[in-house]
């Protein structure tokens, strides 16, 4: 090898002969990609602006939500429809009212049940409701009885033949839906069978909840009377209102 060769060739001594950056370590850069820390406070500027706040996702899932619901009422509208003829079929072979079927199928769930109690259900005063349930036990579909447990109270409630109308009435739509049932598969099956039994758990809650605001609102109506009462009685006595009548 000649001179020209071995002239070529990097340094190879040792501490002060070596390369004055050959012992020092090489760090590769790394990207930056996120930027500078934002400020506590202060929004990212560097933040995906497609990812949604917490605020904005509870926003999308209730419109989703909605819009489900909206859909899901509109198919038991159309389911409804379709029902509605085989149901209709013993209703059309009696001769009741929209007003009086009311009151045979709310008996019908309900039980034995007081005149009040149905005028509340169906919104009209008590003496309508007496009118409307005279002319159901007219045609031999309800009863009047005494409550057991209050006699000042009386009761209305289905006969045999009643209960058979109405049974008539629920079996028929049920028929029906046993048929349609049928043209589904099993695994379909199986997931509705799970979606009724949440929807009967809600429907269980939504009764309980009504059946204590009812209650509140009868205790409410029971002491109406005697507060209103109470209520004249201060306003006539002087010392309980501190010597001032709210008279005048």
């Amino acid at each position: 090898m000649n001179d020209s060769a071995a002239g070529r060739r990097p340094p190879t001594g040792t501490g002060s002969e070596q390369a004055p950056y050959a012992n020092q370590e090489v760090r590769p850069e790394t990207e930056r990609t996120s930027g500078p820390r934002p400020q506590a406070g202060r929004p990212d500027p560097h933040a995906r602006a497609d990812e949604a706040t917490p605020e904005e996702a509870v926003a999308d899932e209730e419109t989703e939500r909605g819009s489900i619901i909206t859909r899901l009422a509109d198919l038991q509208r159309s389911l409804g429809r379709f029902f509605a003829r085989d149901r209709s079929m013993p209703l059309m072979a009696s001769t009741l009212t929209m007003q009086q079927f009311k009151v045979v199928m709310f008996l019908s769930f309900a039980g034995p049940t007081s005149g009040q109690e149905l005028a509340r259900h169906l919104g009209v005063g008590l003496a309508t409701v007496t009118g409307i349930v005279d002319r159901v036990v007219a045609q031999g579909l309800v009863t009047r009885h005494e409550d057991p447990h209050d006699r000042r109270v009386r009761l209305v409630e289905l006969t045999e033949a009643g209960r058979r109308l109405t049974g008539e009435i629920i079996e028929a739509g049920t028929g029906g839906y046993v048929r349609l049932l049928r043209r589904l598969d099993t695994e379909t099956l199986r997931t509705m069978e799970t979606v009724m039994r949440k929807i009967e758990d809600a429907m269980s809650d939504l009764h309980a909840e009504e059946t204590v605001t009812d209650a509140v609102n009868d205790v409410i109506d029971d002491l109406s009377p005697g507060v209103a009462a109470h209520a004249g009685e201060v306003a006539e006595d002087p010392a309980a209102t501190g010597g001032l009548s709210r008279r005048g």
